[in-house]
């Protein structure tokens, strides 16, 4: 049978473009982003590109799932101050964390929270990757439940991460431009209350930073609302992680964890 031919007319486009090029920056609708640079003490770390909300949650996080800290009290204090064209937030942390968290820092940049932008060896990009005690994922329904949450407070151009309770109920929302830093939102929040979710479900594809950043976590699943990668699929099982496909909620499939 061939193929159906496509055709101008089979779109239903405007005829031509609505010309917004001389509208105020302030009034447009999309989401917002700065750069942010994170420093324990004076040391800048890295700079992200990140949604300027709830910056304290972010910070921590990250600090947390880059492994420069290992608990939420190491952190002493976090000051936030304002630089040319961004945000810096500084942590203050003990001499001995500043440097041992110094073998840690990137080569450059990143464009969000990545677990692996501009790290210098691939040692670094598996750091803190361990075998996860065995624990059964979320129920289905339980799952579908934050599933319905998470489409219910969509936010356009914004990526979404819940942190579930077993039962599926929301414990804390992480909402920003990147993948990374929505979870690094929720895993920060959860080391400021001394428990870890769950579960985490977020509003994206998966990729191994994603797992990496779960593990360290200590948290049981994570489940995803689009396909993960090989390498995601692969970190995940030799860390016996419950990784969940969503699907869009169409249905869920189960990618690995323990029997």
């Amino acid at each position: 049978m061939p193929s159906e031919v496509v055709t101008p007319h089979s779109f239903s486009a405007a005829s031509r473009y609505d010309d917004q090029r001389d509208r105020p920056l302030r009034t447009l609708d999309g989401p917002q982003e700065q750069p942010l640079t994170l420093s324990l003490n004076d040391t800048a770390m890295v700079t992200l590109l990140a949604t300027p909300d709830a910056l304290e949650p972010l910070a921590l996080g990250h600090a947390f799932t880059a492994g420069w800290i290992e608990r939420a009290e190491q952190v002493e204090d976090i000051q936030m101050s304002r630089l040319r064209h961004g945000l810096l937030v500084r942590l203050a942390v003990s001499s001995q964390t500043e440097a041992r968290a110094a073998g840690l820092q990137r080569a450059g940049a990143s464009v969000s929270s990545c677990g692996a932008c501009g790290v210098a060896e691939e040692s670094q990009l598996m750091q803190g990757l361990r075998r996860l005690p065995a624990r059964p994922p979320l129920a289905p329904e339980a799952l579908m439940r934050g599933v319905e949450s998470l489409q219910r407070h969509a936010r356009a151009g914004l990526h979404m991460a819940l942190a579930l309770d077993g039962d599926g109920e929301v414990l804390a929302r992480g909402v920003d431009i990147g993948r990374h830093n929505a979870l690094d939102r929720v895993i920060g929040e959860a080391l400021s209350r001394g428990e870890m979710p769950a579960a985490v479900l977020l509003s994206s594809r998966c990729s191994m930073e994603l797992v990496q950043k779960t593990v360290r976590a200590g948290i049981a699943t994570l489940a995803t609302l689009s396909l993960p990668s090989a390498l995601a699929v692969e970190i995940a099982r030799a860390c016996d992680l419950n990784l969940i496909c969503c699907h869009r909620g169409r249905h869920l499939e189960r990618l690995s964890g323990p029997a």
